[in-house]
């Protein structure tokens, strides 16, 4: 009897040195699916994290895992709220390992909805991933393809003063972006403002000597100045 007391009093200082006492429930749902994960068997362990979620709500590691097992699975969307949760809920120690997780799943999550075509949708991940790594290459880059893509999108429907606004973002971050000068110059001059657009087909041909279209569209725009 007193060896089990001791047990419980061992078990509950071990879980409030972590910020958290873990129910025994929670705890047991929470190893289920640990198993199962480690076998490989991310959709049959889903439910279990998601119990041990809904039994303590304060459990970071059920949150963590379910989000790893999303991933795994390659649900993006899925996986970024439980991680957000852990990562908030994550201890100091532990929290670089929660925020390399949200990375991964921020940067597949953007990178399916480029494919995809949805750009915006894209752009919100990025942004949300470089507001916690504003350092991350692999961010910035996917950053500067989704609003040239948005930017071309949006050139397309005739949404000049939005594509403008896009091409600009890529130019402050990558100065010497071919691509978004060369679609600033077609904004600007489907827009109605031709220096502008000559100015950004200039910094386009200087940018890609070789490049026929920018070299064709500046002398375009020379001759209607």
């Amino acid at each position: 009897m007193h060896k089990k007391i001791l047990v419980l009093v061992s078990m509950f200082v071990l879980c409030s040195c972590a910020g958290l006492f873990i129910g025994l429930d929670a705890q047991r749902e929470f190893e289920k699916g640990l198993a199962l994960f480690n076998a490989g068997n991310y959709e049959q362990a889903v439910p279990h994290f998601v119990k041990a979620t809904e039994l303590e709500p304060e459990y970071g590691r059920a949150y963590l895992y379910l989000g790893r097992s999303y991933l795994n699975l390659r649900r993006w969307l899925d996986a970024i709220p439980p991680l957000r949760t852990a990562y908030r809920l994550s201890p100091t120690e532990t929290k670089k390992e929660a925020l390399d997780v949200l990375l991964d799943a921020l940067l597949a999550a953007a990178t399916d909805a480029f494919k995809k075509g949805n750009f915006q949708g894209a752009l919100t991940h990025l942004r949300e991933g470089l507001s916690l790594s504003p350092q991350s290459a692999p961010f910035q880059h996917q950053l500067v393809d989704s609003l040239i893509g948005f930017g071309g999108q949006l050139l397309s429907q005739g949404k000049f003063s939005e594509a403008i606004s896009a091409y600009t973002e890529v130019t402050d971050l990558s100065p010497n972006q071919f691509d978004a000068y060369l679609g600033l110059a077609k904004a600007f001059f489907k827009q109605g403002n031709l220096m502008k657009a000559l100015q950004a087909a200039q910094k386009a041909a200087t940018i890609n000597p070789s490049s026929g279209e920018a070299q064709s569209l500046f002398f375009d725009l020379l001759k209607l100045k």
